[in-house]
């Protein structure tokens, strides 16, 4: 034993201490930037290289997949599941046991020394290694899943900050032409009435509306606002990192032709690409090895320790047998705990696929309530637009004052910027669908692999 000792313990790990600087996260993550070489180039392994400050919604998904923090902590969750395994594939190490005595009466000339030594064996009957082997795999795929499930999210929730920003872009560039419209408006109406062909009740009624129209245009700067701060934490950067940013969502408004796949093929593909049907199997599979767990502890364990004794010169080998927790065999009470808890991972199954179907039905909702939307917001641009056509023409023969042009201007920039809206909606509903059904088209980063924050953590 005494000479063995020296190289159990050379093999011996040493513990080395990591401490964590924590002025060092927040100036790296200050010193973020989206034209950064190297985000430029991991963006341009799965889609065309952004040409900053332009950026479509899928690139900045792309974008958040190799910033975020959040990505890189289940990653290493899912690494450490793994290496969980080869812990729970070790059988358990034989061991060893000595003794030494020294007989200090009656020994009658004999040795007085009584020196044993003994081999230590655990055997595990029942199926218990394979049981922790099986439990240790499916708390690998529940943390995959977690990786999986984090990278979806990540992805998804840039996306839509993506479109909500081009959308908060786009309603104040058209609130800011209502303005010009108002303001020529409220010019030609000042000429009337200056001419005395205008009450000063009806100048004053447009005056109001243009300075509506300018707090209105205010509060969509907010807006903006909030929504550049909104990315800017979805990627995992500065807001300065985006001040200058323009959105050009890259998804279509194509709510018809994804409901027309059906009620049955929008289901089916939420629930065979979405992540979370993969968690919810795994915390079954972790439930079912639990209790195979529990029934194999019904076993109890078998020590063996053969061993050597030199007792006052006389040699003897022995065997000891020990069976450990030998009243505890029946082991019910965990069994059916155990089962219990299948029992509950089974409906969280079914939980997790009613949730997607809802929420898949519900965007397919969404997306053809925004279509009737748009075909209505066409069409009234159409209506407003022959109008204004028309009215132009009088003037031009002279039938009419400025003044008509101008109010007509005015319908059609209005219902141009309530047919831009409903034309976003109908982008954002149609990417809310993609994503309910498993994510947006094209290749994207594995996350179990492909990484990027560690890069430009160093």
């Amino acid at each position: 034993m005494v000479l063995a000792l020296p190289a159990v313990l050379a093999d011996c790990v040493r513990y080395t201490p990591q401490p964590i600087e924590l002025a060092a996260h927040p100036a790296v993550y200050r010193a973020r930037r989206l034209d950064e070489p190297r985000v430029l180039d991991w963006v341009a392994r799965w889609a065309p290289r952004p040409s900053h400050p332009v950026w479509t919604d899928r690139q900045l998904a792309l974008a958040a997949l190799g910033l975020r923090a959040d990505l890189a902590r289940a990653r290493a969750d899912w690494e450490a599941a793994a290496a969980g395994e080869r812990t729970a594939r070790l059988r358990p190490q034989p061991g060893i046991e000595g003794t030494v005595e020294r007989a200090v009466s009656g020994s009658d000339g004999q040795s007085p020394w009584v020196i044993s030594l003994a081999g230590l064996l655990a055997l595990e009957p029942g199926g218990k290694r394979g049981a922790r082997l099986q439990q240790a795999r499916a708390r690998t795929a529940i943390a995959e899943a977690e990786l999986r499930s984090s990278a979806w999210r990540i992805a998804r929730d840039a996306s839509a900050a993506a479109v909500a920003l081009a959308a908060a872009q786009a309603d104040l560039a058209q609130a800011g032409r209502e303005i010009d419209a108002l303001a020529r408006l409220e010019d030609r109406e000042r000429a009337r009435f200056q001419e005395a062909s205008l009450s000063s009740a009806e100048l004053a009624r447009t005056g109001t509306e243009v300075q509506a129209a300018r707090t209105a245009a205010a509060a969509l700067r907010s807006q903006v606002l909030s929504a550049r701060a909104a990315l800017a934490g979805g990627l995992a950067v500065p807001l300065a990192a985006v001040d200058s940013l323009v959105v050009a969502p890259e998804t279509e408004p194509d709510c018809a032709a994804l409901a027309a796949l059906g009620a049955d093929s929008l289901a089916s593909l939420a629930l065979s690409r979405r992540p979370e049907i993969g968690r919810a199997l795994a915390e079954y599979a972790l439930a079912e090895s639990e209790v195979r767990l529990q029934v194999a502890r019904q076993y109890p364990d078998l020590d063996l320790g053969p061993g050597f004794i030199w007792d006052q010169g006389v040699h003897r080998w022995t065997l000891a047998l020990s069976l450990p927790n030998l009243f505890g065999f029946r082991n019910r009470a965990a069994i059916s705990q155990a089962e219990r808890s299948r029992t509950a991972a089974a409906a969280r199954v079914a939980e997790a696929q009613d949730g997607l179907l809802a929420e898949a039905n519900a965007a397919a909702a969404r997306c053809r309530g925004a279509t009737i939307e748009v075909g209505a917001a066409d069409s009234e641009f159409t209506v407003s637009s022959r109008l204004a056509d028309l009215a132009d023409s009088a003037y031009r023969r002279g039938e009419t004052s400025r003044l008509e042009p101008a109010l007509a201007a005015v319908s059609v920039t209005r219902a141009a910027r309530l047919q831009h809206a409903a034309r976003l909606r109908a982008v954002a509903a149609a990417a809310e669908l993609r994503w309910a059904v498993g994510g947006g088209e094209g290749r994207w980063p594995d996350p179990r692999r492909d990484r990027l924050m560690e890069g430009l953590s160093r």
